[in-house]
């Protein structure tokens, strides 16, 4: 059996987005012949499921402790106290974050670093691989892949300083050294991996990369954790056609493009529309619907717990993708838990690639976000086959986790021969 060094700063119970993929990884690849040791970030924020304990058994996990952590909550202060105190320490730590290059879990890393290394060593790890963001967890590997003189596979998952978007203000300064370091990580890394096509191709021709340099390995889904478990005790009317928005609509998941398609249907076909989504609605996206008179048929639910999620899902009679129209390399992560239902989608994403997994599966359509009165159109046609009761079969089962498994394990097996 191979030992693999799993970097993933962010690891359950933390969650975040970040966590699950390093997670799924984890659990399967001792049935493809590699035992992985996993490196990162305690976290005091929440506990482990016990299914999730269990599918750890056997995972040796080194956790490095934070002195303080503000990716997570904490309840000890009363509410007024505490909304205060965050704000004021929110705009401090912004603006630190701003100017130290990579992120702040940087300076973690570079105190713990002798202390990593000795407790990684024992493990004896044929090959690294790491995953970001955060991005500093790129640092460690990049240093141990030298030290120890074993190869590495950087997972960047998004864009890093070739997104269009920023999700977190830099300094001319932090960012001139973010692009730095980027282009050295990408150089120096024996095999890069990403998470969509568009993201792959868009690092070859900026880096020049040759074709066995990188590879794309989709998020996918996870039998496992897509499964029913707490009840949602929410019921939905079954007279109307629920369009379900798993997450909060915000900025980077703008309502615009659903609720301009809405103000475009027929008033018979509209009224009987709602659109639910998790998580308050900002002000600029309620004047928007107000303004476009359609807010009756929006429907905004407190956030749910991860195990709800299918049961949440399965209410719906369609579920939606949106994000950003400048994050065109992204594929949101929300639609490899739609795949793991039965319910059509309908994706308003700018990345091809979404459009033509859905196709492939046969489980929905994508539809660009300046065309409203097609989408509208799209709405009104599913209402109709609702009152039909039209049934569609799927073909997702080429998307789960366990495919995307193997095919890391593939190219683990190629960089360790090949190094």
């Amino acid at each position: 059996m191979k030992n693999v060094l799993m970097i993933a700063p962010y690891f359950p119970p933390r969650r975040r987005v970040a966590s699950l993929r390093p997670f799924k990884f984890a659990i399967r690849l001792k049935k493809f012949g590699w035992n992985p040791v996993i490196l990162t970030i305690q976290s005091n924020d929440g506990q482990l499921t016990d299914k999730e304990q269990d599918l750890l058994k056997g995972v040796s996990i080194v956790k490095i402790t934070p002195p303080f952590d503000r990716t997570t909550s904490t309840v000890s202060k009363p509410s007024a106290y505490k909304k205060s105190s965050n704000r004021v320490t929110g705009v401090i730590s912004d603006q630190i974050d701003k100017h130290i290059p990579l992120d702040t879990w940087i300076l973690l890393f570079l105190l713990r670093y002798r202390s990593v290394k000795k407790e990684v060593t024992k493990y004896k790890p044929d090959l690294i691989w790491s995953t970001g963001d955060p991005w500093s967890g790129h640092w460690v590997a990049h240093k141990l892949s030298n030290d120890l003189n074993i190869p590495w596979i950087a997972d960047f998952r998004d864009p890093w300083t070739l997104s269009e978007v920023n999700l977190r203000p830099r300094s001319l300064f932090s960012n001139w050294i973010d692009r730095k370091t980027e282009r050295k990580y990408v150089k120096s890394a024996d095999h890069l991996i990403f998470t969509s096509q568009q993201t792959a191709q868009l690092y070859k021709e900026h880096y020049h990369l040759q074709d066995d340099k990188i590879s794309t390995i989709y998020n996918a889904y996870d039998p496992l954790l897509n499964q029913k478990s707490m009840e949602w005790d929410i019921v939905l009317d079954v007279d109307y056609f629920h369009v379900m928005f798993f997450g909060q609509f915000r900025k980077l998941s703008p309502v615009e493009p659903i609720a301009k398609a809405v103000s475009h249907m027929r008033p018979e076909k509209m009224k009987r529309l709602k659109i639910h989504s998790f998580g308050s609605m900002s002000r600029e996206d309620t004047e928007l619907i107000e303004m476009l008179n359609v807010e009756d048929q929006f429907v905004v639910h407190e956030p749910v717990l991860p195990s709800q999620a299918m049961n949440v899902l399965e209410k719906a009679d369609l579920l939606l993708v949106s994000t950003d129209q400048r994050r065109k390399h992204i594929i949101p992560a929300k639609l490899w838990d739609y795949l793991a239902t039965d319910r059509p989608v309908l994706s308003v994403a700018p990345n091809p690639e979404v459009g033509t997994i859905l196709e492939s599966t046969g489980q929905g359509n994508q539809i660009n976000p300046d065309a409203p009165k097609k989408i509208a159109s799209f709405l009104e046609k599913l209402i109709t086959e609702k009152s039909n009761k039209i049934h569609r079969e799927t073909n997702s089962h080429k998307f789960t986790i366990d495919a995307a498994t193997s095919t890391l394990a593939q190219r683990m097996d190629q960089v360790l021969t090949v190094g």
